[in-house]
């Protein structure tokens, strides 16, 4: 039997982990209180992961979900908070970050500057440091310097030395506002704002940013990555103004942007989309990390004001791991893209003791992967595809599919060999125009004057008069003949007013996301997959007819064909030693009693390897 790897290994405990280009996680700063509670999880064939795996769960998420990055929170004086939830103190963060190195992991250090939770609604500083809203900002900025040197001293001297630091959570709106017991939102500004109405608060923020920075880079860990983080993923031009304002003033030490994207409170995978595309174009330097993602696995209430997504992802197993796969889909769009975080997985229960007392926390999101229930004890493994998922994320950069950019077999995708005569297209090589589906005219415009810069030159631009009827059919297409087997990916940016156009791709087809905000457009994309020899045909189509009741427009631009191919080499290795050769598991995490005979991709000491 031959044993072939793939070209880049996901994850391995060494330097090879910092030159990977992406990394897959989650945050499990829960999983020692869980642990001390009693608590215990599960794996897909009923094993307990506590004593099954080497170290329990950080052994489980490295060796069989595929992990190479875990999230951990640290709170400065933990027992000052009465939530369940905040007991990660240095003491606790050590301990729990040497088990995320010892398993091979990168560590994400989140700093929350406080004793108490901090998000984008409060933001206290810690009362052991005595200082409050009046504190001059230079005192409060030394503080947080020597604080963020020492934490990380001696996280390094302990074996837990971060390659992420984040310098404070969710601080979309500043942080260190005021004393707990004051909770005064004095020094907080809003990014719906403008930066001269907060100019002040920004440039103290961007003190303490520079100051948390200068802390780093004095450190034992100088050469982490330092991580932004902003939630208000929901608007764009909200987030925009964040890192544009902190910029404005004087901070720019930071490598990566932070964000969270949960549909419950940031809506669609458009507005992620949106604001990716924002952030991509307005800071190419920067990677951007989704530093906290999660979807319920349960029935939930919305409340007013919250988005209810249960239409397009169920909320329950099946449905957080649609959610998954769609997410990680859109995400493979974005260059800069190069961090994937789940929230808090490990969640299983409250951890409550006999009286019923919570010791882990006091109530429950429903976002985890695992059963929950009041009580401690053995929670089986409900979502196991939405776990297996997340390393999905890793395909395009350690083995997984590669994609190459085959635009150049098609013709004139962005229209710019389009001839115009009279104002109007007289021809547009390559494509085929259905006119007599009721649209009223075609021609190419500068494309500047309707979606904010995503494209440049002319369009395809089509509209309908209200009163018309629209037939189904292609609208727009070409045809390529004689194309090898294999998968093709199709994108194109699209504005469109109507909610019923499709881009396609031969029998399958994705519709197009739309706006009434004129202006917005939003990168489509459909897969296709040819089992033989065989011809792609693309473009835009309606799938039924309709009647417009008022003026419909389209804008399409820049299409583009991607062919997929096997990242699997085929280069015979001599495999390393596993620490455990006889530690086999399916793809899916299903423990095997020995090393399998049968052809396949399997887990073997936490690498993936191919049997031929």
């Amino acid at each position: 039997m031959k044993l072939k790897t793939l070209f880049v290994i996901t994850t391995l405990a060494c330097a090879l982990c910092m030159q990977a280009q992406k990394y897959v996680g989650g945050d499990l700063s829960l999983v020692p209180a869980y642990e001390a509670a009693g608590d215990k999880w599960l794996d897909a064939d009923g094993n307990t992961i506590n004593s099954f795996y080497q170290d329990g769960m950080l052994t489980y998420v490295h060796d069989v979900a595929g992990w190479n990055a875990v999230r951990v929170r640290l709170i400065v004086e933990a027992d000052k908070d009465d939530v369940p939830a905040t007991c990660q103190d240095l003491e606790y963060v050590k301990k729990l970050g040497k088990r995320v190195k010892d398993a091979g992991m990168n560590l994400l250090l989140d700093i929350f500057y406080s004793d108490t939770w901090t998000d984008v609604s409060q933001q206290w500083i810690p009362s052991s440091w005595g200082y409050n809203r009046s504190t001059a900002t230079e005192t409060l900025a030394q503080k947080v310097k020597s604080y963020t040197t020492e934490v990380l001293n001696e996280l390094t001297a302990y074996g837990a030395k971060p390659d992420f630091v984040q310098i404070g959570n969710e601080v979309s709106y500043g942080m260190l506002w005021d004393s707990a017991s004051g909770k005064n939102k004095a020094n907080a500004f809003y990014t719906s704002s403008t930066y001269q109405n907060y100019a002040t608060q920004i440039q103290r923020f961007a003190t303490l940013l520079k100051a948390a920075a200068e802390g780093v880079r004095a450190s034992n860990c100088a050469t982490a990555k330092i991580v932004l983080h902003c939630e208000r993923t929901y608007t764009s031009s909200h987030c925009k103004n964040f890192y544009t304002w902190v910029e404005q003033a004087g901070f720019t030490d930071y490598d990566i942007i932070g964000l969270s994207f949960y549909p419950l409170w940031h809506g669609t995978l458009a507005n992620l989309k949106n604001t990716l595309g924002t952030l991509q174009t307005s800071f190419p330097s920067k990677d951007i990390h989704i530093v906290e993602t999660g979807y319920h696995n349960t029935s939930i209430t919305v409340k007013s004001g919250e988005h209810d997504t249960s239409g397009t992802w169920p909320y329950s197993p099946a449905g957080q791991a649609a959610f998954l796969k769609d997410l990680i889909a859109a995400l493979a769009d974005y260059k800069n893209v190069t961090g994937l975080y789940y929230w808090q997985p490990e969640e299983c229960g409250n951890g409550a003791d006999a009286s019923g007392n919570n010791r882990v926390m006091g109530s429950w999101d429903q976002r985890g992967f695992w059963e929950l229930t009041w009580k401690s004890g053995s929670h089986h493994l409900n979502s196991a595809t939405a776990l297996m998922t997340l390393k999905t994320f890793l395909d395009y950069s350690s083995g997984g599919d590669t994609q190459t950019d085959i635009s150049s077999q098609f013709a004139n995708l962005d229209f710019e060999q389009c001839e115009v005569s009279g104002g109007s297209v007289s021809t547009c090589p390559g494509w085929t125009i259905n006119y007599d589906q009721g649209w009223g005219s075609i021609w190419p415009v500068v494309v500047n004057e309707w979606h904010s810069g995503q494209t440049s030159g002319n369009c395809f631009q089509a509209w309908v008069d209200k009163n018309k009827t629209l037939s189904q059919g292609n609208i727009i297409w070409q045809s390529l003949e004689n194309m090898p087997a294999g998968t093709y990916t199709i994108t194109a940016t699209i504005h469109t007013d109507y909610d019923g156009i499709y881009l396609f791709a031969n029998n399958d087809a994705q519709l197009v996301t739309s706006t009434s905000s004129w202006g917005m457009a939003y990168e489509t994309k459909v897969t296709t997959t040819l089992t033989e020899q065989g011809t792609i045909t693309l473009g835009l189509k309606l799938n039924s007819a309709s009647n417009a009741s008022g003026e419909i427009n389209l804008y399409a631009d820049n299409f583009k064909c991607f062919s997929q191919t096997s990242g699997i080499g085929d280069i015979t290795v001599s495999p390393q030693k596993p620490s455990d050769n006889n530690t086999w598991y399916t793809l899916s995490g299903q423990r095997l009693p020995s090393k399998p005979s049968a052809k396949g991709i399997y887990i073997n000491s936490g690498h993936k390897v191919v049997v031929k």
